[in-house]
């Protein structure tokens, strides 16, 4: 019987870690030098609520900047948080300490751009991470 009992806990313990795997949010990779951005989508919640709609980039005193332009989907009140992270050439991400999470908050079916100016003047692309803290009406 305790056999059994653990058994039950552990797979309950299991399905309950399952539904938390879908609030890793949503990545947009961009790579300064071709243009080309490509958006992995590891949350099909935050994939149904938010789009990038635009994306831009130029420079700022030599260093690389970008502006993502996301919208909200629905009609409430969305709090996300996000983080862009720079890479130099060789792939590796400059300074991942210095860059924590932001929050901004997402109007209904309302649109804001997140920008980014790079760390270094060595960096030639970016990912930014989009998470959802919580939603309201």
């Amino acid at each position: 019987m305790k056999k059994l009992l653990a058994v039950a806990s552990a797979a309950l313990a299991l399905a309950a870690l399952t539904g938390c795997v879908d609030t890793a949010g949503t990545v947009v990779t961009t790579d300064h030098e071709t243009g080309q951005s490509i958006i992995v989508e590891d949350s099909t919640r935050v994939r149904d609520r938010v789009q990038l709609v635009d994306l831009k980039y130029d420079e700022f005193n030599g260093f690389k900047r970008a502006h993502f332009s996301v919208a909200s989907t629905k009609l409430k009140r969305l709090y996300m948080d996000y983080r862009v992270v720079w890479f130099d050439a060789s792939g590796r991400e400059l300074d991942p300490q210095s860059r924590a999470y932001h929050t901004v908050i997402l109007e209904g079916r309302d649109v804001t751009t997140i920008t980014s100016v790079a760390n270094r003047p060595t960096a030639v692309a970016s990912k930014l991470r989009i998470r959802e803290t919580r939603s309201m009406q």
